[in-house]
């Protein structure tokens, strides 16, 4: 009886730890989220814990207008690099993303950063 006990409270035990990491999350952006960056910025990188397809990424400033950026790929994998093809100036951003994570869950999220302004020599 007590091996069935025990049993039992490890596959509760493995059924949450399972539960915790059924999203796939975003582990590293560039920028990064709350970050001052330097102009001029080129790219967006998103890096997740695990494949995913990417379906979505907008950029805004801080009025929301939007900026263009790459169109999303279509393969699935862990890193994304999408070039932002306006130039951004000084100022606040926000890129908003979306995926699919292989456990077919949708992810979401926004990373918040800034554009410092040009250095003079």
């Amino acid at each position: 009886m007590k091996h069935l006990f025990y049993a039992a409270l490890a596959l509760a035990f493995a059924g949450l730890a399972l539960a915790a990491y059924a999203h796939t999350p975003l582990t590293s952006s560039q920028p990064a989220a709350g970050s001052t960056v330097a102009p001029p910025v080129k790219e967006i990188v998103l890096e997740f814990g695990g494949d995913v397809r990417l379906t979505a990424l907008a950029l805004a400033d801080a009025n929301g207008k939007q900026k263009k950026v790459a169109d999303v790929p279509t393969e699935i994998a862990k890193k994304f690099t999408l070039a932002v093809r306006d130039e951004l100036a000084p100022g606040g951003y926000v890129a908003t993303w979306r995926a699919v994570g292989a456990d077919t869950h949708v992810v979401t999220g926004e990373i918040k950063f800034s554009v410092a302004a040009p250095r003079s020599h």
